[in-house]
């Protein structure tokens, strides 16, 4: 390579009596970041990074990622010809620069008009000492290494601008840096060094997806990519668990992937299909053991539903739970898009035969997804971040997910969400978001069933509903159940009749694929309509509040004003019950089922017990006793995930019938004896 420049009494951009002088440079050589004698080998040319070569070839770079390194002569331009010493000089210095920070200080497209960092970034660096290896360049050229590939629904995007990537970035991991992390997101914008540890080895750096834009109260946003080191009792621990998991289900993991793309994923799609399916199948390891372990787990109790697998179940499901648990233990230390699917799966294992009332670890495993969900950024809108496309879609499908658990799992103990209505700004989920990733290659289709290798619309239309069910059932929560209200009476009231208003649209809306009933086609709408009762009982509970005796016996109380409305609008839930067949409990329904089956059968006995005409009181047992007669029906199943989704509620029915002539008495004699005498 020549570097040719012009004496410093010619004037600039002249080319009459110059004269030049070259910079011999080799390749093959020790390489410091910033020599000039040796040449930087091709890949690190293009990419702009620092070529650090200890003692030959290949690079620190293409070492780290088993590429070929080598270097092909150039042929001076006309640009480097005519360039003077300042421009040479300056372009020297530059290119190190910009291979630290060109990740960095790059505006995305949706960053025009902002301001511009390069420079400070630049001289920043120069003050900084700069290590012996410099850490590869996050962004992405073309199309990701990372990305989903043959026969992905991605393939047809625009991969021709670089985007930074967030994931599968070797052995580095992002962490979102949020407007009160360790340093202000602005002055970050124009002044950004590496961290380095006392051997002057990269312990992190720093990237920007957006520069916040020109909006009053929008900052920069920054990741921490922190390279991922930890002692080895911790690897060792979870090479332990991943040997385990996979040696208890050989030589049967590609057929439980099977079932877990038959049975889980169109009720609840939230693992990246082809992703998942690609990284399993080119080498399942580099998959986290607590995922692997998760999908093992909820796909073996479907297990007699495959033709194929002839023999009894080898292991149990607990088995592989506890070592998913182990594992994801110590891998949350580096959290990622696919940790985060396994802290959402593991949620929804099958229940202790023994449990009446939902299990605290519900609640407290949803605590952990949120905090993986904040800790990579999905609460924050990727829609103007430079980021693959994908990785974007991906992101919302994950936070609407981790959402909804949140909501659900609350509701389970009553108690306040994790996830504050001001402390996120990810858009809406849409289709397209769920369209990605869904239609599977043909060199992976012997992990899937062929009804399951291509994109159906009734799956997203499911996961979009559970999504709106979500936000309906979130809203009403903060109208009616904070424990610090943040609404006055007529304001919360306003809130309700909105939230009314949507749920008696629903079923009218609704697309016909997510219904149930007999002839249908869909069999996995059951979760989805059971989680739309569960819903208009906190709404009905809200609207009749205080449910007390003073409110029954006073008809302008809101008891009273809604009491009819509430009870016609349950004849619906029976009668979603009665279509409910043993099929279709045998299907995946979820953890949160059981908390949903028991607030409607909560409520049904609430009616029946605050009715105080004689025409809602028979409306509301004939209500009571139809549920009883559909839970007596299906509680004779032999399939045992179905039997312990049946077993809370069918206790508290049972309990309430046998004790139901002492709870009716007791309940008229307190309203005699409050009522007041009459003289």
């Amino acid at each position: 390579m020549q570097h040719e420049q012009q004496p410093p009494s010619a004037p600039r951009g002249s080319h009459q009596g110059a004269r030049r002088y070259t910079i011999q440079s080799k390749f093959g050589n020790a390489r410091t970041p910033r020599s000039r004698k040796n040449r930087p080998c091709d890949i690190c040319r293009r990419r702009k990074t620092a070529c650090v070569i200890t003692d030959k070839p290949p690079c620190h770079f293409c070492k780290s990622r088993g590429l070929e390194c080598l270097s092909s002569p150039l042929v001076p331009n006309a640009a480097a010809a005519s360039a003077s010493p300042e421009d040479v000089e300056s372009a020297g210095q530059l290119s190190v620069g910009e291979g630290v920070f060109s990740n960095f200080v790059a505006p995305s497209p949706s960053s025009a008009g902002g301001q511009d960092s390069a420079s400070p970034a630049v001289v920043h660096y120069g003050l900084s000492h700069l290590p012996p290896g410099i850490p590869p360049d996050e962004t992405v050229e073309n199309k990701s290494t990372s990305m989903p590939s043959r026969g992905s629904s991605i393939d047809e995007q625009d991969t021709s601008q670089p985007f930074h990537a967030l994931e599968d970035i070797g052995d580095r991991t992002s962490h979102s840096m949020g407007s009160a992390a360790e340093q202000d997101p602005h002055f970050l914008s124009a002044f950004r060094s590496l961290l380095l540890s006392e051997q002057d080895e990269i312990d992190a750096n720093i990237i920007q997806v957006h520069d916040g834009g020109q909006g009053v109260g929008r900052h920069p946003v920054h990741f921490l990519l922190l390279l991922n080191g930890f002692p080895d009792h911790t690897n060792n621990a979870v090479k332990a668990a991943s040997d385990t998991i996979e040696t208890k289900v050989w030589p049967h993991g590609p057929a439980l992937v099977r079932l877990y793309f038959k049975h889980i994923h169109p009720v609840y799609p939230i693992v990246s299909k082809v992703r998942f399916l690609r990284r399993y199948a080119d080498d399942r390891l580099e998959l986290p053991a607590s995922l692997r372990g998760a999908v093992y787990a909820l796909a073996c109790v479907f297990w007699n539903q495959d033709p194929q697998l002839t023999d009894p179940c080898p292991f149990q499901q607990y088995e592989l739970v506890a070592e998913a648990h182990s594992a994801l233990r110590r891998e949350l230390e580096a959290p990622n898009l696919f940790k985060l699917q396994a802290c959402l799966l593991l949620l929804h294992i099958t229940p202790p035969d023994i449990d009446s009332v939902e299990t605290p670890t519900t609640w407290f495993m949803a605590s952990q997804a949120t905090a993986c969900a904040q800790m990579i950024g999905l609460h924050q809108d990727p829609g103007p971040w430079n980021i693959a496309p994908w990785e974007k879609k991906l992101r919302k499908r994950l936070w609407w997910a981790v959402f909804a658990t949140d909501c659900w799992s609350a509701v389970c103990h009553g108690n306040p969400p994790h996830i504050g209505p001001s402390t996120f700004d990810t858009t809406p989920l849409t289709v397209d978001d769920l369209r990605f990733d869904e239609d599977v290659p043909e060199d992976l289709h012997y992990l899937v069933n062929p009804e399951d290798r291509q994109f159906r619309v009734a799956n997203s239309a499911r996961c979009l509903e559970a999504v709106n069910l979500a936000q309906t059932l979130r809203s009403i929560l903060d109208c009616s159940y904070l424990v610090k209200p943040t609404m006055v009476e007529p304001q919360a009231q306003c809130c309700l009749q909105t939230a009314y208003d949507r749920l008696q649209e629903w079923p009218s809306l609704v697309p016909h694929c997510l219904t149930v009933g007999s002839g249908r086609e869909n069999p996995h709408n059951g979760p989805l309509n059971l989680s739309y009762y569960a819903v208009q009982v906190l709404l009905f509970r809200a609207l009749m509040s205080p449910a007390t005796r003073e409110a029954k016996a006073n008809p302008d109380s809101n008891l009273s004003k809604w009491f009819s409305t509430a009870l016609d609008s349950f004849k619906s839930f029976a009668c979603f019950m009665d279509e409910i067949s043993e099929e279709d409990l045998t299907g995946f329904w979820g953890r949160h089922a059981r908390s949903q089956l028991i607030l409607c059968g909560n409520f049904l006995i609430y009616l029946f017990l605050l009715a105080s005409k004689p025409q809602d009181i028979e409306a509301a047992y004939r209500l009571l006793e139809k549920f009883h007669q559909s839970l007596q029906r299906l509680g004779g199943t032999e399939d045992l995930s179905a039997r312990l989704l049946l077993r809370p509620v069918i206790l508290r029915i049972d309990s309430f019938f046998l004790q139901a002539t002492e709870l009716i008495k007791k309940g008229r004699q307190d309203m005699v004896a409050e009522s007041p005498s009459v003289s």
